[in-house]
């Protein structure tokens, strides 16, 4: 400190040789969540673009998804001979199921693809709430779909499982890209630990989903509709499960270990209600026996999905 009150800041020789830092080069500090600064050039703060070449083949679309989560920037899908249409077609649905990802060139042969997202400015945490409102909300029109058997609503219910998918990979692109680079796990504000528990917790969260998409593919197609008890029986049930649902969120996100004990006892509440269900099968016919009984197994699944998610906020 100066007799004036400034302060100054050294940098050790070897890093400044290392990183070509000259007089007049710009530097920047940015403040971790612990208070740490990191320090950088702004020349290090434009990452360079990370790019990768595919060939059109029947295993693309997995390819391009890979190299998506795995924060490729820029994905060039080079040919040989003239790319068809059909391969163009089927690029352009895959960049559907991304968030972020256009083609920014194409040609007879190639089509250039760019991430125009930056990882940096995007919060895992607001990603995982609206995963999970998004969620919630599918877990709940599965259930009205299926004891009213309404068709249309169930199909509106797969169509959103897609969306759901699309912030899945968003998320894991972004924990992918905090743990390789500590300027962005700093700006997002997450550590390892953070970025494992996000990296977990939207896995189950999609799952969740996916659970409630099932359910929805197997809505009965009854004009006369299902019997009342089982309509009262499912309908119960699928509000405990969606209770303890965002109680097991919140728990996780706010760290608030009181509400575990409450994710135990509605899960105990679940399963009773889950046997009522199953007594209120005795007499249906054969087909419908098949639909519900996927439907009281799904809801098992998401019950055993509610306490998994809990289980993190303890490890927070």
């Amino acid at each position: 400190m100066t007799s004036d009150g400034t302060f100054f800041v050294t940098l050790p020789k070897s890093w400044v040789i290392i990183h070509g830092i000259r007089r007049g080069t710009a530097l920047t500090f940015t403040e971790g969540k612990d208070g740490k600064l990191l320090l950088g050039s702004q020349e290090e703060n434009h990452r360079e673009s990370r790019t990768v070449k595919l060939t059109p083949g029947p295993t693309l679309e997995r390819e391009i998804e890979e190299k998506y989560l795995l924060g490729h920037d820029i994905i060039e899908i080079v040919s040989r001979s003239v790319l068809h249409s059909d391969v163009r077609d089927h690029v352009k649905a895959i960049l559907k199921k991304l968030v972020g990802l256009e083609i920014v060139e194409e040609d007879a042969q190639k089509i250039v693809i760019q991430c125009l997202i930056e990882p940096s400015l995007l919060s895992p945490e607001r990603i995982i709430r609206r995963l999970h409102l998004m969620t919630k909300a599918m877990q709940q029109d599965a259930i009205t779909a299926f004891t009213t058997c309404d068709i249309k609503l169930a199909k509106t219910v797969a169509e959103r499982d897609e969306e759901i998918d699309r912030l899945y990979f968003l998320l894991v692109r972004i924990v992918r890209d905090a743990l390789t680079d500590l300027t962005t796990a700093e700006r997002i504000h997450a550590g390892p630990v953070d970025c494992l528990d996000y990296r977990i917790l939207s896995s189950l969260i999609e799952h969740f989903g996916d659970y409630s998409a099932l359910i929805a593919m197997n809505v009965p197609t009854l004009h006369h509709g299902l019997p009342k008890q089982l309509v009262r029986s499912l309908t119960q049930t699928g509000e405990t499960i969606n209770l303890m649902y965002t109680i097991a969120i919140e728990a996780v996100l706010s760290r608030d270990l009181s509400l575990i004990s409450k994710v135990g006892d509605l899960q105990r509440r679940s399963l009773e209600e889950l046997k009522g269900v199953e007594r209120a099968l005795l007499g249906l016919g054969h087909g419908l026996l098949d639909e519900t009984t996927s439907a009281i197994s799904a809801l098992k699944s998401m019950s055993e999905i509610n306490v998994d998610i809990a289980d993190l906020a303890i490890a927070r």
